[in-house]
């Protein structure tokens, strides 16, 4: 990992939780202290599964995958984050237990990181924050109620298309194994499922 540390200004953090919290924000500087922009090469992991990663991440610039892999190393991708879109470990921030899952850079990435604890002392002195972050915790849990509907009632053509409307500006740039490590088929599969599809 290529890492900085850059107090420069949280630039999509800032638009993130102020379009969250529908209007400004006050006290930034107060968040800004725990406030670092981190940069990983292609295929870098940004934490692994059992670590202690209390913070919120905001993508500035690439993809990110958020993966599960199984006892025989399977790998399972939960999700792809993009630019101006975050995330963050439940199970960390929540529960107090350790990350479940992997994230990596599937390109250069730019990831702002924020320390969670922060957001949580910025709650407990305004309304406004408060918002915010329930907010994004309404969003991940739609788009994770979401993930589990694809997966357990559609058919894999319905999944990959799910995925192309989920993600239409991400998909030209991720390859197709990961696409199909997303829909829990195989890379042929995947290859038969877009023929039909352009038949």
């Amino acid at each position: 990992m290529a890492s900085i540390t850059d107090f420069s200004g949280m630039q999509n953090t800032k638009v993130l939780l102020e379009r969250a919290a529908g209007g400004a924000l006050p006290d930034w500087e107060k968040l800004e202290a725990s406030f670092h922009l981190q940069s990983f090469g292609k295929g870098e992991d940004i934490f692994a599964a059992g670590e202690w990663q209390p913070y919120l991440y905001v993508v500035r610039s690439g993809i990110v995958k958020l993966t599960y892999l199984s006892e025989d190393g399977q790998e399972w991708i939960k999700s792809f984050i993009g630019e101006g879109d975050f995330f963050a470990c439940p199970n960390v921030l929540i529960a107090g237990l350790k990350t479940d899952y992997f994230a990596t850079a599937l390109e250069e990435c730019s990831v702002e990181q924020v320390d969670f604890s922060q957001l949580k002392q910025l709650m407990a002195r305004h309304p406004e924050w408060q918002k915010a972050t329930h907010q994004l915790l309404e969003w991940h849990i739609v788009r994770k109620d979401q993930r589990e509907r694809e997966l357990l009632t559609m058919a894999p053509e319905q999944r990959y298309q799910s995925f192309l409307k989920t993600y239409p500006l991400l998909s030209p740039r991720i390859q197709l194994r990961d696409v199909a490590h997303y829909l829990g088929v195989t890379p042929e599969a995947l290859s038969r499922i877009r023929k039909r599809l352009r038949a």
